[in-house]
């Protein structure tokens, strides 16, 4: 499932307003029971795993046959304006996918009424939780008041951004080694002029449409600094695109551009991941979900080869972030059939189960609670996980809320955030495509940001709130290293 830039909730309220013909979407949505047993629907945006998930539904009906699963996927961009109709007609789902807001999801969701907690609220077994890694479960995060309402999905040490995937047939063309990656920014520029002259292929394939610049940002700017995907600086407390660290890395994406190493036009991730499988492009920077979308279009793991994103000539001065925020499958809070949701996800999180072995054999991914090294064979998965294994390439982030337990009840970072929510892909995305300083869109951004963060920060604390800016921020916490509290 390809990462999504995180919709605020001021940008829900707009999508439950929006106009969309999703009737066939949401006639008959939500369980029913009736004389043939409990009908379970689910909502995801995983296209690529559709025959997976009827395989799984088959499966799970086979072992419970009093309960029918309907699993449907809808194309990401459609999920994300259908959901909020959804809730708001009352036809919501019984379990859904959502991951937008990272670590603050659940108290997103919760605000907005969609989630109820797993086991109709009743204390989970002890084998259920035993499942994951100790500190999976955190107050703020999946739990709250004694409930638990997530569980992670992905693991946060494979899965993610942050890595550079190399067509072989390119790189044979140009004379290239693919074994043999470029590990600086300045291979990277010399492995691209090599592409450039001695094949018919672009060097990049780097889409740059709406928040798809994410892909080659994150890999780059993880040489720099370390952020979260908001561009936010925990060491700093603040919104980053206006610090000198990122206007480094955008500068060095647009001197890929002007020396024509990036393909060009303003292409989004699809077009771009077409290129790169057609051998129309040498390299593209993505995530852990890359491989089991290229196989979608007809490129086999033998035909490319993963490497570590490329870092600064000086040495890696950041990481790639790693956060709790796998938690991605939700009960709906207007679901009847809270009974048959949980039976599901307790039987879909078995370490040993059918979803754990055939999601990992067929390399969709990793998962936070199965022996990934044990299951996946696919050899391009194989190597995200001992690239992503080195120490330091993915380093624990800050999680303000264990600092500060009030911001489960703060609506601060998720207004910051909200205020046009795609403003940072905006500014880049124009500065990219006209050639000019990204400096003064992304100062006044960070600004208006650090502006409705601070204020609404300030009316919370003056309402009781035990919250201020100094939550989110660990001025002693290096961006080389996992930060841990004790610290």
């Amino acid at each position: 499932m390809g990462t999504g830039r995180r919709v605020g909730a001021a940008r829900i309220g707009r999508l439950a307003l929006a106009p969309l013909l999703v009737g066939p979407l949401l006639a008959g949505c939500g369980g029913s029971s009736g004389s043939s047993g409990t009908t379970l629907k689910i909502w995801d945006y995983s296209a690529e795993q559709t025959d997976f998930h009827k395989k799984v539904a088959e499966e799970f009906h086979r072992q419970h046959p009093d309960i029918t699963v309907e699993w449907q996927s809808i194309a990401q961009d459609e999920y994300k304006r259908t959901l909020p109709l959804a809730f708001q007609s009352r036809q919501g789902p019984d379990i859904f996918y959502w991951s937008d807001n990272g670590p603050l999801a659940m108290s997103q969701l919760l605000a907005q009424k969609w989630i109820q907690p797993l086991n109709g609220g009743s204390a989970l077994p002890a084998n259920f939780t035993k499942r994951w890694p100790e500190g999976s479960f955190v107050d703020g995060v999946n739990q709250l008041d004694g409930k638990t309402y997530g569980f992670p999905l992905s693991e946060s040490t494979y899965w993610g951004p942050g890595y550079m995937f190399l067509n072989k047939k390119v790189f044979e063309d140009a004379g290239l080694d693919a074994a043999k990656p470029p590990t600086t920014w300045s291979e990277l520029k010399s492995t691209c002029a090599r592409i450039k002259a001695e094949t018919k292929a672009y060097c990049i394939a780097a889409p740059s449409k709406d928040t798809d610049l994410q892909r080659t940002f994150y890999a780059l700017a993880a040489g720099e600094y370390t952020i979260n995907d908001w561009f936010f600086d925990y060491r700093k407390g603040t919104f980053s695109l206006a610090e000198p660290q990122a206007q480094k890395v955008f500068g060095f994406i647009q001197e890929l551009k002007k020396d024509g190493y990036l393909a060009p036009g303003t292409n989004d991730k699809n077009f771009s991941r077409q290129q790169f499988a057609a051998g129309q492009a040498g390299i593209t920077m993505d995530g852990t979900w890359l491989p089991s979308v290229l196989k979608t279009l007809g490129m086999d793991s033998s035909q490319y080869s993963v490497a570590a994103h490329p870092v600064p000539d000086s040495g890696a001065k950041g990481a790639l972030w790693s956060q709790p925020d796998g938690n991605k499958y939700w009960v709906s809070a207007q679901t009847k059939q809270s009974k048959a949701a949980w039976t599901f996800l307790d039987w879909m999180t078995q370490p040993d189960g059918y979803f754990a072995k055939q999601y990992l054999q067929s390399g969709f991914g990793t998962l936070a609670f199965a022996d990934n090294a044990r299951y996946i064979k696919d050899p391009a998965m194989q190597q995200i996980m001992q690239i992503a294994d080195r120490p330091g390439y993915r380093v624990d982030l800050p999680l303000p809320v264990t600092k500060c337990p009030d911001l489960v009840k703060s609506t601060a970072y998720v207004k910051a955030i909200g205020e046009r929510p795609t403003w940072e892909y905006e500014a880049m995305s124009g500065a990219l495509s006209g050639g000019k300083s990204l400096k003064p869109e992304a100062e006044r951004l960070v600004a208006q940001r650090q502006k409705t963060l601070k204020t609404q920060l300030e009316k919370e604390a003056a309402q009781g709130l035990k919250v201020s800016l100094d939550c989110f921020t660990f001025p002693d916490w290096s961006y080389t290293s996992d930060y841990r509290p004790a610290d």
